[in-house]
């Protein structure tokens, strides 16, 4: 195996996951049991394709709940006519990152997706556990304890801190991600911050046409959406930084070394296939 500092790393997953896209549509329009299995697994009556719109190495930005633009989570739009499509979200490796977001734009983008009010209690632990919260550091020196080096180089609560300070948050937090755990899917792998429904993805295809393994399974979204299991749960390490959800796990990160950081959502292709009782794919 080839090893990678993480700046190599990005390049190299950005490049080969392009070309992975360009090969895979490649394969959609020249196979029609390709075309077949799409189809029926995105439950379409109609069986034809008019045009078919990879991304072929430019990241495509559409309108966002913001009315600004935000990246499409569709990485290959399949036309059946004018006016209609079949969208899929492709993942050529088994784990990785799905969704890297802001602390203000997750909450005010998922209120304005889902048409909701997350309420105060919930921001204020995200905030905590992000660490966007002014009085961060102030609770980290009066409430911390084993992890306070960490938590201050960060500039966020680890879970064991915000017991610490108020279990209520902690609490709340975690029961929020399990009540909404469907639109946090769905939020993560169709739709993003995408305001037309036109972009939202409708497939997500384990598919790696680059050589690098032999994933190849294609999963209707709202297959995986009704099957969800409300099993999110604070990690165990480091006295909890993570989140791990029943489609992977969601945790800190800033790409840039600077903080506040971001939530970096990850997504595992062993979690998704086990939630799905009957196989939808090897193709």
């Amino acid at each position: 195996m080839v090893k990678r500092n993480r700046a190599i790393g990005w390049k190299h997953a950005k490049i080969t996951g392009h070309e992975n896209e360009h090969l895979i549509s490649n394969l959609i329009l020249n196979d029609s049991k390709i075309q077949k299995n799409i189809f029926n697994t995105a439950k379409s009556k109609i069986i034809s394709i008019n045009k078919i719109e990879p991304q072929n190495g430019n990241e495509v930005y559409v309108e966002s709940v913001f009315d600004d633009t935000t990246p499409s989570k569709t990485d290959i739009y399949i036309y059946k006519d004018e006016k209609s499509s079949i969208n899929i979200s492709v993942k050529k490796s088994m784990a990785g990152q799905v969704f890297l977001i802001g602390v203000d734009r997750f909450i005010d983008g998922f209120e304005k997706q889902y048409n909701i009010i997350i309420c105060e209690k919930v921001k204020r632990a995200i905030s905590l556990f992000w660490g966007y919260a002014d009085d961060t550091n102030q609770i980290i020196e009066k409430y911390s304890h084993k992890y306070k080096s960490y938590e201050l180089k960060k500039h966020r609560l680890v879970k064991e801190t915000m017991d610490n300070y108020n279990p209520e948050l902690s609490q709340a937090l975690i029961a929020w991600f399990n009540q909404n755990i469907e639109n946090i899917f769905d939020f993560c792998f169709s739709r993003g911050l995408a305001k037309n429904k036109n972009d939202w993805a409708d497939l997500l295809w384990y598919k790696n046409a680059v050589n690098e393994n032999d994933l190849d399974e294609l999963f209707c979204i709202d297959d995986i959406k009704r099957k969800l299991t409300k099993t999110a749960k604070y990690g165990i390490k480091n006295g909890g930084t993570t989140i791990q959800l029943p489609f992977g796990f969601v945790q800190w990160h800033s790409p840039t070394k600077v903080v506040p950081g971001n939530m970096q959502f990850h997504h595992n292709y062993k979690k998704i296939k086990e939630i799905i009782e009957e196989r939808y794919g090897f193709i």
